[in-house]
């Protein structure tokens, strides 16, 4: 086994053990050995880039003369260029053989393709020589990287490729989750939004200022179920013990009171959330119910002494 010296630091006490200083002391340190398959592997991935290198240049000079030069040399670029994508792609999916199976299929039919527009370029030349040859060195460079690739691949057991599949759908699952909340969100705020700027609208065109509701600062306590959600329901069925104080009798107009002035009438009078809804409906048909729900909630809490 081969070593190689290393410097380490320690601390040392110093003068009776008041002080740490740090001392250098050299350590022989164990050198694994030489990965001769990786070295084997990078010196043939570097050739096989380097036999790449020519044949992507002669297919892309023959493929852009067969297109009419200019432009078709850009357009030449991209039969390489999808065949090296491809390449990567059956890089990725090592550990997925359905994947790892469609890459393959698809690197032999770009290859392919290029090889037929050299074949064809040569035989337009009046070279069939030149035309087989130069896609003879298309199919050694790039059948080369089919071989790496092989070496690359990494063939799992089923239960093994199995247990990866599982795995990557639970993995799968995490991140589609958290994609869908996010735009659970943001529709759910846009929604939000919508909502609010069609109570504005509503509340301009009526002549009326937007109710919004704001929880205030010291919120006096309230009569159970005053401020529930279920009062809503309760409402038409005690809005007879109280009586009306609008004088319009159910009609709205221009002169008809705002739905504050009324929840404050309401609110004096002793009634509970829902009956003073119901009865402000009776007078405002117009009135949104929830801008009036809001309201009067606003407006008790705004003065607890109506209780």
């Amino acid at each position: 086994m081969k070593f190689r010296t290393g410097t380490h630091v320690r601390h040392v006490p110093l003068d009776g053990g008041t002080h740490d200083v740090p001392e250098h002391y050299a350590v022989a340190i164990p050198v694994p050995p030489r990965d001769w398959d990786r070295v084997a592997l990078r010196a043939a991935a570097s050739l096989v880039l380097v036999l790449t290198l020519v044949s992507v240049t002669w297919s892309t000079y023959s493929i852009g003369v067969l297109l009419g030069r200019g432009i078709g040399f850009a357009a030449a670029v991209v039969f390489d260029l999808g065949w090296m994508v491809n390449i990567l792609l059956e890089w990725l999916s090592r550990f997925d053989p359905a994947k790892r199976g469609f890459s393959k299929r698809l690197g032999w039919a770009l290859l392919a393709a290029t090889m037929g527009a050299i074949l064809w370029h040569g035989l337009l030349l009046g070279s069939p020589a030149l035309g087989v040859v130069g896609a003879g060195v298309s199919l050694f460079a790039k059948t080369l990287w089919f071989g790496v690739m092989r070496f690359i691949d990494r063939d799992l057991s089923e239960a093994d490729a199995a247990w990866v599949r599982q795995e990557m759908s639970r993995a799968n699952a995490a991140l589609a989750v958290a994609d869908v909340r996010r735009q659970v969100a943001r529709i759910e705020d846009r929604a939000a939004a919508e909502l609010l700027a069609a109570e504005h609208l509503r509340a301009r065109l009526s002549g009326t200022p937007p109710e919004v509701p704001a929880k205030p600062a010291n919120r006096a306590p309230e009569q159970p179920n005053s401020d529930s959600e279920h009062d809503a329901d309760e409402g038409p069925e005690r809005q007879n013990n109280v009586p009306l104080t609008s004088p319009n009798n159910g009609e709205h107009n221009d002169t008809s009171p705002s739905i504050a002035h009324l929840a404050r009438e309401q609110l004096r009078a002793g009634v509970t959330n829902a009956a003073a809804v119901a009865n402000i409906l009776q007078v405002r048909p117009d009135a949104n119910p929830d801008s009036v729900g809001a309201t009067v909630r606003r407006e008790r809490s705004k003065g607890a002494g109506y209780l």
